[in-house]
């Protein structure tokens, strides 16, 4: 069996890849505005293969950090339910990857439709864990000495996703990429920072 650290130090490789991905795509001339669109517009044009590369990367990132948080890094051990909706989240980005989005400025396709409900159905997973593990994380040695961090991460993710749903409505469109960015940002690096916690428990 792998350990748990060798797994954190590969999940966080991964996602520190994709953060450099993730930046990437705002320097390169890909037309796309971080306030105004959506990350997942990346995904259309000459750069769509550069951003399915990106949601790979960091969904393996996610499933290696989630298996090391498997192995009971502390007592109490970690609640199961918080962890498997963790490894529900690369399956419903593989539902975004096969369905690409739809553009602003084009009429909403069925593929676009199921495109949204992945999208949503990611995100939602993906809080609802963060949202379930950060108290009990908080209460463990290593993440303990941090546990500042991790609240504040998470108070972070809540206020950018619910910003993020306001913004969907059309008067509020124009700004929606801005806290999408936000919660993206936000839940990776809470994720750096447990895989980070996961490496030094064994130092």
């Amino acid at each position: 069996m792998i350990s748990a650290v060798t797994l954190s130090v590969l999940g966080l490789i991964a996602i520190l890849g994709y953060l450099g991905i993730f930046t990437a795509l705002h320097v390169l001339p890909t037309g796309r505005h971080p306030v105004r669109h959506a990350v997942s517009d990346y995904a259309v044009g000459p750069y769509g293969r550069i951003f399915r590369r990106g949601l790979v990367i960091s969904s393996v990132g996610l499933l290696l950090t989630t298996l090391a948080l498997f192995q009971e890094p502390g007592s109490p051990p970690l609640k199961s339910t918080p962890l498997v909706l963790l490894l529900l989240v690369p399956v419903a980005r593989v539902g975004m990857a096969v369905f690409p989005t739809d553009l602003e400025e084009e009429k909403i396709t069925r593929t676009g439709l199921l495109h949204h409900l992945f999208a949503v159905a990611a995100f939602a997973l993906t809080y609802t864990a963060i949202s379930q593990l950060t108290p009990d994380l908080a209460d463990i040695s290593p993440w303990s000495s941090f546990s500042g961090l991790l609240h504040a991460l998470h108070r972070i993710i809540l206020v950018s996703l619910v910003l993020l749903v306001v913004t969907m409505t059309p008067r509020l469109r124009r700004i929606f990429g801005l806290f999408e960015r936000l919660f993206l940002v936000s839940t990776n690096v809470w994720f750096i920072a447990v895989g980070a916690g996961m490496v030094a428990a064994a130092a």
